[in-house]
């Protein structure tokens, strides 16, 4: 130890002094990893430097005494054995382990360090650990025993980066792993050999976790200097695992994008900033982050009470204006939405899709005021994101059905044809509506995909049971608006046709009201094409809606459906049965077919039929049915 080279040392501590220097100029970051992280680095710092001064005492041994050697170099030891337990806990941390909470991992930490405070200070006695006589260094059986404590602790990092990699980006794991392994190498070569390089390992350990797990640079908000969306999520999925309550104040300003476009976005991210220094400086707020582009996120840990008197405070000063860098008085207003946490969300994903829920509600129902979660319907949120998991899941499996009605023909005597209609299954909710999943398909987009699988299956099953031979001569495909507004829309059904050798006039394609009232350019073009292709067009649900006249007059339908809820109403009221025979009358001058939907007794049957309705559909003749049931009935009524 006398000729022991400190340069090596006297590295280690100046890197160590740069990444305290570089962590206390950064904004704080409030995790508890990350003060574990200090513990570490406090606990690398006062290994090495206490191994210097112990160096020093050894080489003045004479003149310092022996006593002064044993008591430093006794604490440089107990340092030293610590930072692997502190290491070892910071990973555990970054892996997102609870140590409180698993009982025999928190006892074994304190056992180890119990065990280096106990050899540390019997060693100033009893010289277990280690000894130094005549210039020479020796480990002892209980120095022994720390070497094997480290051993272990390193083993809990090693296994605790490998079972947890998902927590740990690969391209941060490397250099993490890569000095990890080194300072194990030069760990041994100094054990054995005598290579002074542990500690320069240590503070290599040191910077290379700062830069890739505590930088808060990469945390941080460049326009607002607020956290940023990232570290958002670690810190409220940490705050679910600890079970802490609190509240969130989310932020949203109305209308920014006109902000940006009548101010430009330089005066927009000046207007983002101030709000964020605004709300950072709140004596109620405990952290803010930007969530979003117009959107920020305020944690209430230790005044929940005050979350309402915070957000009226938020509104009040939303009611003055804001000033861009050339002074120009903005005036914007803001929707916020409180919550209270786990109360009103269990957990970090369910409190994303609460929020998205609620700020559209929010935006909609209560623009620029103060909403409260829990006077939403959360049990509908969950619903229907449950609905909508349920028809991802079917999708992606294949696993929607289709089922199909029969309609009958008046003048034949005979099924004409059928309307196919989805069905879906899941295993935790049962059967599931059409009423309840296809608005939920339209809204998320999914309906797309689903409308092609249905148009497929259908294809499908008139060519693999020979439809065209019975007396079926099309089935009714419905078909929905967000369809209809695809470019490619048209020639995608084309190639299905064309995939399962079906003719056009063998498809029917339905669409509502809904859908014609908005006929934009897209969907003309959709219509006329597949019409010129031979598909015929059917109106549905006529009645139900707000279509009038015009839209029949000037759209391609060959089939009208009149809404079983106007079928229904017309045997219950006289006027409405007036009515009712107008209309069929007018679309009968118009030589247009008529289905009447919904028929269930024979009277009703008999008098649609008296009135001109060519075609019957309801529970009369048949409920929706699967394919195979379907043929069946078509092979009896034959």
């Amino acid at each position: 130890m006398i000729d022991w080279n400190l340069s090596f040392d006297i590295a280690a501590l100046f890197i160590m002094v740069l990444v305290f220097i570089w962590y206390y100029n950064e904004k704080r970051i409030p995790l508890i990893s990350h003060r574990a992280f200090l513990v570490f680095m406090g606990t690398c710092f006062a290994a090495t430097g206490l191994e210097v001064l112990a160096v020093q005492l050894a080489q003045n041994i004479e003149e310092m005494g022996y006593d002064s050697f044993y008591t430093v170099f006794t604490m440089q030891t107990l340092a030293f054995n610590l930072v692997p337990v502190t290491l070892a806990y910071y990973m555990l941390l970054l892996a997102h382990v609870d140590i409180n909470r698993h009982k025999l991992l928190h006892n074994f930490f304190r056992f180890c360090i119990a065990v280096n405070v106990v050899v540390a200070l019997v060693n100033l006695k009893l010289q277990w650990a280690f000894t130094f006589e005549n210039g020479t260094y020796k480990v002892n059986y209980a120095g022994m025993v720390l070497y094997v404590i480290d051993g272990i602790m390193v083993c809990i990092c090693i296994i605790t980066m490998i079972l947890a990699k998902q927590n740990f980006m690969f391209l941060r794991m490397i250099p993490i792993a890569f000095t990890l392994i080194c300072a194990i190498v030069f760990c041994i070569a100094e054990i054995f050999y005598g290579y002074p390089m542990v500690n320069f390992m240590l503070a290599a350990i040191s910077l290379t976790l700062y830069y890739y797990q505590q930088n808060s640079g990469k945390v941080i908000d460049a326009v607002t200097g607020q956290y940023n969306r990232r570290f958002m999520g670690e810190y409220l999925q940490n705050k679910y695992i600890d079970q802490t309550e609190f509240g969130l104040l989310v932020i949203a300003m109305d209308d920014f994008k006109f902000v940006n476009k009548m101010y430009g976005v330089e005066n927009g991210d000046h207007l983002l900033y101030q709000i964020g220094h605004f709300l950072e400086k709140m004596k109620t707020a405990d952290i803010v982050f930007r969530f979003g582009s117009d959107q920020f996120w305020v944690i209430l840990d230790k005044n929940i009470d005050a979350m309402t008197e915070t957000a009226e405070s938020i509104q009040e000063r939303f009611r003055h204006p804001w000033y861009s860098e050339d002074q120009s008085a903005i005036m914007m207003s803001a929707s916020i939405c409180c919550v209270e946490c786990p109360k009103d969300a269990e957990s970090y994903g369910e409190l994303i899709e609460v929020i998205d829920y609620s700020m559209s509600m929010a935006k909609k129902t209560h623009k620029g005021l103060i909403t409260y979660t829990n006077e939403i319907d959360l049990d509908k949120i969950k619903l229907e994101k449950a609905i909508e998991k349920a028809i991802k899941l079917a999708i992606d499996r294949d696993e929607l059905l289709v089922y199909y009605q029969p309609i009958f023909s008046v003048k034949d005597g005979v099924y004409n044809s059928a309307e196919a209609l989805v069905r879906l299954h899941d295993e935790e909710l049962g059967w599931i509506s059409p009423e309840d999943f296809i608005p939920i398909a339209e809204k998320n987009g999914l309906i797309v995909e689903m409308g092609e699988m249905i148009l497929e299956k259908v294809c499908k099953f008139i060519h693999d049971f020979k439809i065209s031979e019975t007396t079926v001569e099309y089935i009714e495909v419905n078909i929905s608006p967000v369809q209809l507004v695809q470019r490619d829309f048209a020639d995608r059904v084309k190639k299905i046709l064309e995939k399962y050798e079906v003719k056009p006039d063998q498809i029917n394609i339905e669409i509502t009201e809904t859908a014609t009232m908005n006929v934009v350019s897209t969907v003309s073009e959709n219509i006329n094409s597949l019409v010129n292709y031979g598909i015929t067009l059917s109106l549905d649900d006529y009645g139900s809606g707000n279509a009038n006249i015009d839209y029949i007059n000037h759209m391609p339908f060959k089939i009208i459906k009149i809404d079983k809820y106007i079928i229904w109403d017309s045997f219950k009221n006289s006027k409405a049965g007036i009515t009712l025979e107008y209309t069929i009358g007018m679309l009968n001058a118009l030589e247009l077919f008529i289905v009447a939907e919904g028929v269930e007794t024979e009277e009703m049957k008999t008098q649609l039929a008296e009135f001109g309705c060519h075609f019957m559909q309801g529970w009369l003749y048949s409920k929706a049915v699967p394919d195979t049931e379907f043929v069946e009935l078509l092979q009896a009524k034959a």
